[in-house]
């Protein structure tokens, strides 16, 4: 094995995550705004992520081909960042009109923290939150309608991330944002967060061969994740953190088997749609129910 190969193995998480927060605080140090600097944070990174995915794949048959990643091009702009923009946007004016217009403000954010902890309570707080959404949208009919979007690719690699269903971001939105938002946290924290929960995601999908070693027992990686996206349904109902798997432990969802690899992905159903435009109606066609399958 190539000393490359071992360092992306070994160090590829833990220093590209790191290394976009501290991007981060680069741009922020030199006055960049904030409007833009966790865009431009995660846009440094994501590259670097893609070439490690080409110089160490878990798996070179779930290679992307051009048609995935223009697909997921397509999810990018339109659900991960417009709907996001519209949702802050929206938010804003709602907490500014129905809130602090009224004198009703909730300063109950610890903004005296340092950044770092902030961050982290965030992350925790939030994941708490994602993580008993999406395990109903792998038990409740209606959400796993909206679900099946993200479980649709028949191989995982880093830009699958992208494509979720617009109205299921705006349910995450309400989960991990918004309750935040009301308590008063800081446009910087979210600025953080937005750099960390973005990169994790990208690695968490990540065809790269990583190990992640004890961390497994903190962090959503891909070791762990992967199994998540099983056609298998004993396997996929498991792991349902965004990033802070201890989540998975406390509630008895963690699953990674060491004396198994993970087989087909994706959905059990043969005829669901495949391109963008299909897959923002298919959670409202005529189907068999079957919220248990992924």
């Amino acid at each position: 094995m190539s000393a490359l190969r071992t360092a992306i193995r070994y160090g590829a998480y833990p220093g590209l995550l790191a290394g976009g927060l501290l991007i981060l605080w680069l741009l922020l140090s030199n006055g960049v705004d904030f409007a833009w600097a966790p865009y431009a944070a995660v846009a440094i990174i994501g590259p670097l992520i893609l070439v490690c995915e080409y110089i160490a794949p878990f798996r070179p048959d779930w290679r992307p081909g051009p048609q995935d990643f223009l697909r997921d091009a397509v999810f990018m702009g339109v659900v991960q960042v417009a709907v996001p923009l519209a949702m802050i946007w929206a938010a804003t004016l709602l907490i500014n009109g129905a809130l602090v217009s009224n004198g009703w403000t909730f300063n109950l954010w610890p903004s005296s923290w340092p950044i770092l902890a902030q961050l982290a309570l965030k992350v925790v707080a939030g994941d708490l939150l994602r993580y008993w959404l999406h395990r109903l949208a792998h038990t409740w009919t209606p959400l796993w309608r909206l679900h099946e979007v993200h479980h649709s690719p028949q191989k995982l690699y880093t830009t699958n991330v992208f494509r979720f269903h617009p109205f299921e971001k705006s349910l995450q939105f309400l989960c991990d944002t918004l309750p935040f938002m009301v308590l008063g946290i800081g446009t910087e924290v979210l600025a953080y967060y937005f750099v960390f929960y973005s990169l994790s995601g990208l690695l968490q999908h990540a065809n790269i061969d990583i190990r992640l070693g004890s961390l497994n027992y903190v962090f959503s990686g891909p070791e762990v994740h992967r199994w998540h996206h099983s056609r298998e349904v004993r396997e996929s109902n498991n792991n349902y953190a965004h990033s802070f798997v201890v989540w998975d432990l406390v509630f008895g969802t963690y699953f990674r088997p060491k004396d198994e690899k993970v087989e087909k992905l994706g959905l059990l159903d043969e005829t669901y749609p495949d391109t963008f435009m299909r897959q923002l109606g298919a959670p409202f066609r005529n189907a068999k129910p079957d919220a248990d399958a992924a």
